[in-house]
């Protein structure tokens, strides 16, 4: 990789502030929703009650007000069965997003005399550390999309909307396109996070921010 250029001294170069940016922004939304499901998780038994007291009737699993029900009873339970792994392992992903954006909030504006090196370092360790922890995420959240489309296609069979073979031959398809929903996000961010820990881990990025840093001090 070519290191950027520095425009000025103690000035970041437009990519690495573009870099630092990016990861600013993806660990504050991944760390705020980590935190809440976490929350949630933690009092899993009102939450249970709210969401079974409140069902809601989509149109696309029909009119049935117990279709719905037994789609949402089915969500808790996949989640329930996850739910002290997904505790821990969404704490930590809050705690690592939390050093993250500390890290890239300082590499953007680190205060005078202070040297990036140490910021960088934590980038790509917490990072790859995040990367981990939110393909866990997704895969703990592939699980729950799983259990509960096969209650939903179980359902979908019962009405008359898919009666017609041309639409039941649909329902196969039901499945992955629930869990797509957890694992393109998972992709995306977990990949995100990796991209943005292995950029700040660069040689070049390293020899920009020593370069900023200028020369250390010898006690």
């Amino acid at each position: 990789m070519k290191p950027p250029e520095v425009s000025r001294p103690g000035s970041l170069p437009r990519g690495l502030r573009w870099a630092a940016s990016i990861c600013l922004v993806l660990s504050a939304l991944t760390g705020m929703l980590s935190c809440n499901e976490a929350s949630v998780l933690m009092e899993f038994e009102k939450h249970r009650t709210l969401q079974l007291e409140r069902v809601p009737s989509l149109g696309l699993l029909g009119k049935d007000p117990a279709f719905s029900q037994r789609i949402v009873e089915a969500q808790l339970s996949a989640m329930e069965h996850v739910r002290e792994p997904r505790v821990v392992v969404l704490t930590g992903l809050t705690l690592v997003c939390t050093l993250l954006f500390f890290a890239s909030s300082r590499m953007l504006r680190a205060p005078d005399g202070m040297p990036r090196e140490g910021f960088r370092q934590l980038i790509g360790t917490a990072g790859i550390l995040a990367a981990v922890l939110r393909t866990i995420d997704g895969a703990q959240w592939t699980v729950v999309a799983q259990r509960t489309s096969v209650v939903m296609v179980e359902g979908f069979k019962k009405l008359p909307e898919f009666q017609d073979p041309m639409t039941a031959d649909l329902l196969p398809v039901v499945p992955y396109l629930l869990m797509a929903t957890s694992v393109v996000p998972t992709l995306l961010v977990a990949g995100g996070f990796a991209l943005l820990a292995q950029y700040f881990r660069s040689e070049g990025v390293r020899d920009v921010i020593v370069t900023l840093d200028g020369p250390t001090e010898e006690p």
